[in-house]
């Protein structure tokens, strides 16, 4: 199923180009995204696991916004996006990747932009299963925290194809797995929401308070 997802953004591309439209964000907003991705980052100088990459313009924001205080690496399995990325960005780190778990490296930042909005199968559990599980493993590759954004369920219409995550099933999986320690984000879009989960739970004590880098 997921290469029927992969034909879809080919497609897209093969008709739009270099444009957000090819990553199925027709109506922009992409600033807004970022922003709530990218806002608990402290740190000066850091480094990006940009997954699901698209044409690479977290990229692009990230050098208006952080002036070049980072080293990124883009990751993708549309093989066009990879191509046009590396035409747009030469020298830029991009790499095609067929499974999440060919990344090897750790990152201080997981960055994740709707990369889970269209379904990988018919069935929708199946799809929330292997998200879960994407989760896990890129989380293991954060030093600093991972952000994913979301379609959520709380919507009056679903289109066909496309996942909506329910988000207190999200929080039980978070806190079970990976952190207790996490920031929903559900500020900036009505039918959107962002959640960005922390590494590190270590408590400062008296004041009982987490630690922050």
């Amino acid at each position: 199923m997921i290469d029927n997802v992969i034909k879809q953004y080919q497609e897209a591309f093969d008709k739009y180009g270099n444009s957000e439209k090819s990553v199925f964000w027709p109506k922009g907003r992409q600033k807004e995204r970022f922003d709530a991705l990218t806002r608990s980052i402290v740190k000066k100088k850091f480094s990006i696991l940009d997954f699901g990459c698209g044409l690479g313009h977290m990229f692009d924001y990230l050098n208006a916004t952080h002036d070049g205080n980072f080293s990124y690496h883009g990751v993708d399995v549309v093989d066009s996006f990879i191509v046009q990325n590396k035409i747009t960005f030469p020298n830029t780190d991009f790499q095609l990747i067929q499974d999440y778990s060919e990344i090897q490296k750790s990152f201080d930042y997981v960055l994740i932009s709707g990369v889970f909005n269209i379904s990988y199968f018919e069935d929708l559990e199946k799809h929330k299963n292997l998200v879960f599980e994407i989760l896990e493993g890129l989380f293991s590759k954060a030093n600093v925290y991972l952000s994913v954004n979301f379609m959520s369920d709380q919507v009056d219409f679903i289109q066909e194809g496309a996942y909506h995550q329910n988000i207190n099933e999200l929080l039980r999986f978070v806190s079970e797995k990976l952190s207790k320690r996490y920031v929903l984000d559900c500020s900036y879009m009505p039918y959107e929401f962002t959640i960005t989960i922390f590494k590190d739970q270590t408590i400062k004590r008296p004041d009982n308070i987490y630690k922050n880098e």
